[in-house]
């Protein structure tokens, strides 16, 4: 596990500034046994913030690895005949639904184990593609460049390397795309936030985080809810 000295001295992972500070430590309620094996003889998690982008960063030498990501993400309930997942799912859905064309073409990037937002859209007579790296990863879907919108729901949070991610997510775009995220942001009371004990989640980005990542891609940023940020490619 890196020390907050060692952390000071590596680039943030979405701005690449060397900017991290230690912004807290966990040490209960830390599921040990989702992480990788060699994770056992830690006895805390630290966690990290960039001074320039606001977002804060689990210690990367705490991960699971990937068969463990898809054991873990193979437990959640999927499914499409619950009324409460529909009803999670067209919270994103709806909005985007509203500011599309019918003949709109979209990509669902992180869709999980099953299809389920393009299954959504496709309702509404919409293709939407649906793309995963660990379950759908099939690559010709992220080599086009005019898509009309993606949906990343619950996705973001998983990003190993973010500023990877959202340059590719940009360069998917055609101009006036958009770029829909579902995803939680920092409470007051990190330590007790359920959200950063998942194993899968690495990286958390708040409004100020959202701001920086449209001004650095060149999108126009809209907050749709409490955690869904809309971002139109300029």
């Amino acid at each position: 596990m890196r020390t907050a000295r060692e952390m000071e001295k590596l680039n943030c992972l979405l701005c690449r500034r060397e900017s991290l500070t230690p912004f807290c430590t966990q040490t209960s309620n830390i599921p040990w046994h989702l992480y990788s094996p060699d994770s056992a003889r830690h006895t805390q998690v630290n966690f990290f913030q960039c001074q320039q982008c606001k977002l804060i960063i689990k210690d990367p030498a705490v991960r699971c690895n990937t068969e463990q990501e898809r054991r873990h993400y193979e437990k959640h309930n999927n499914d499409l005949s619950d009324p409460g997942y529909r009803e999670h799912l067209l919270r994103l859905v709806n909005p985007m639904v509203e500011l599309i064309k019918k003949d709109a073409v979209g990509l669902d990037y992180g869709c999980g184990p099953i299809i389920s937002i393009g299954a959504l859209f496709q309702e509404q007579g919409i293709r939407c593609d649906s793309y995963d790296p660990i379950f759908f990863a099939t690559e010709n879907l992220l080599k086009q460049s005019s898509y009309d919108f993606i949906t990343c729901c619950e996705v973001v949070e998983h990003f190993k390397a973010p500023e990877q991610e959202f340059e590719n997510l940009a360069g998917m775009l055609r101009p006036s795309g958009k770029l829909i995220i579902s995803t939680h942001t920092p409470p007051d009371f990190f330590e007790d936030w359920w959200y950063q004990r998942d194993p899968t989640h690495i990286v958390f980005y708040s409004d100020l985080t959202f701001g920086w990542i449209a001004h650095k891609w060149g999108f126009d940023l809209a907050k749709l809810d409490r955690n869904l940020f809309l971002l139109t490619k300029q």
